[in-house]
């Protein structure tokens, strides 16, 4: 019997079962949406109605998944490897210290799916949508990346879409992620400021856990590059110093 009146999907309905998180979510919460720069993703709203009466509104995303018959056993097999949903554990992250924690913190955004004229969806906090313009899908085993440079599979592929629009930072943070030979190794990464003022990438890095903090940058026309390598090893310093306390 199907988790949400009116819906017949085992395959959906099992894959929520053995999960701690997900949920199906009524189409009727889902206002305002809106397209993407990605075909397949939807910018929308949801308001759910506490039991106090009050209306709470969250950000999400809506990723087409496809038709009732499309969301076969073997097709919804490969959607979970692909986002490492909490139902499929084959991926074995062990060898990368930081790969458990970014996973169950990812995957803590995806909140379940819904149906909509017989196309299912898979809902997410909007903050979701990141992993989608940053880091994409890995070209080696297809699994979508919570990194911009490794793969949970070992893969090493660094992400383009993003610049700071200052080439020499830009330079900065790839030499970082270049000179790498493991997911263990710290590197650089570019976050927009207004996801950190809107706190979205706290969740994603539990900044206020490791006493995230902004370092403002003397940058100007006339920076060189011995500057930049300057920063670079105060950050690696700073890395260090925080695995040690």
């Amino acid at each position: 019997m199907s988790l949400v009146e009116h819906i017949q999907h085992p395959v959906i309905d099992d894959l929520i079962a053995t999960s701690d998180n997900l949920e199906w979510i009524p189409y009727e919460q889902i206002t305002e949406i809106k397209s993407s720069q990605i075909d397949t993703v939807h910018y929308a709203i949801r308001k759910k109605t506490c039991d106090d009466g009050s209306v709470n509104e969250t950000m999400i995303m809506l990723r087409l998944i496809g038709s009732h018959e499309t969301c076969t056993p073997t097709f919804m097999s490969e959607f979970a490897r692909e986002y490492s949903l909490m139902t499929h554990k084959d991926n074995d992250v062990s060898q990368f210290a930081r790969y458990s924690k970014w996973l169950k913190s990812r995957n803590e955004l995806i909140i379940g799916f819904t149906i909509h004229d017989n196309t299912y969806y898979m809902v997410a906090n909007k903050v979701f949508y990141h992993c989608y313009s940053r880091y994409g899908f890995c070209s080696a085993c297809g699994i979508l990346r919570c990194s911009p440079v490794w793969c949970i599979c070992g893969h090493k592929e660094l992400s383009d879409g993003w610049t700071s629009n200052n080439k020499q930072l830009d330079e900065l943070i790839k030499k970082s992620q270049m000179q790498t030979k493991s997911a263990n190794e710290a590197y650089l990464e570019w976050i927009p400021f207004d996801c950190i003022e809107r706190g979205d990438y706290a969740h994603l890095y539990s900044l206020p856990a490791h006493n995230g903090k902004l370092i403002p940058l003397k940058i100007t026309r006339k920076t060189d590059g011995s500057y930049y390598d300057k920063v670079n090893y105060s950050i690696m310093i700073m890395f260090i110093e925080s695995l040690l306390t």
